[in-house]
């Protein structure tokens, strides 16, 4: 009589774990904060595909360029620009049933939310103008990240308004405003000349999937969530030089980056 694969656990009353336990690890609890177009790729890449299977968003943050704690005449929305990607963000998130939050980060109401409702296990930071308390910068478990566009060293263009960077680079946040630890940075996109921060935005963010969802893959863990053939698109095959940030505000010595294919 042929052993058949359903018998197995007749002839092996203890099987290894692997043949029982079919199911899934926990999604992991994750917090965006983010406005215009970064805000809004970063959760439409944390919604959609294999990044959806791990994460669960628990909360977006976003920026109202309408309250004057914004500062709106400092930043990006002093260009022009719609409404409509004003609301990118908040629109989006409201879609997916998300609660939204678009006051002041620095506030007993914001802590409530995000240390009582939301307990992320990873925040994430796309085009946010509000500096992060320290509180929040240390609660979740998996790290706080930047997306902020930069250029091929690190720090760079710190500020709300770096129109001069052709790549995007992942940092830790830090106190220090963009000089956190730096992760990774995305492939070159071409930037014509005269081009403003808004135009840049435009440009940059649409490309920036695959940079999103192999970053964001890598923070938890996870092999990379897409074809083998797109990784030529995000990670230099040089070595990359940038700066990085003393312990005590000042700037260390130029290190480089070696872009690893895993």
């Amino acid at each position: 009589m042929p052993f058949l694969l359903r018998d197995e656990l007749r002839f092996f009353p203890n099987p290894p774990a692997i043949y029982l336990n079919h199911a899934r690890p926990p999604k992991v609890r994750v917090t965006l904060l983010g406005s215009f177009h970064g805000g809004y790729h970063v959760l439409r890449e944390l919604l959609s595909g294999a990044l959806a299977d791990r994460v669960n968003v628990v909360g977006v943050a976003t920026d109202d360029p309408t309250q004057p704690f914004i500062h709106a005449d400092k930043r990006l929305w002093r260009y022009p620009h719609t409404r409509d990607e004003e609301l990118l963000v908040p629109r989006f998130a409201a879609e997916q049933g998300l609660p939204v939050y678009s006051g002041r980060v620095k506030t007993p109401e914001f802590f409530d939310e995000v240390f009582t409702e939301w307990r992320p296990q990873l925040c994430l930071m796309a085009t946010f103008g509000q500096k992060i308390p320290t509180a929040l910068i240390h609660f979740p478990a998996l790290g706080f990240y930047n997306f902020h566009h930069s250029a091929g060293y690190w720090p760079s263009y710190p500020g709300p308004d770096p129109i001069a960077a052709m790549v995007l680079t992942i940092h830790k946040v830090s106190d220090v405003i963009d000089g956190g630890e730096f992760v990774a940075r995305s492939h070159r996109v071409a930037i014509p000349d005269g081009i403003n921060a808004v135009g840049m935005h435009r440009i940059t963010w649409p490309q920036m999937g695959p940079f999103i969802r192999r970053e964001v893959g890598a923070l938890l863990g996870a092999p990379s969530t897409y074809p083998v053939a797109d990784q030529s698109l995000v990670l230099q095959e040089t070595p990359i030089a940038y700066r990085v940030m003393s312990r005590r505000g000042g700037v260390g010595q130029t290190q480089s980056a070696f872009a690893q294919w895993n």
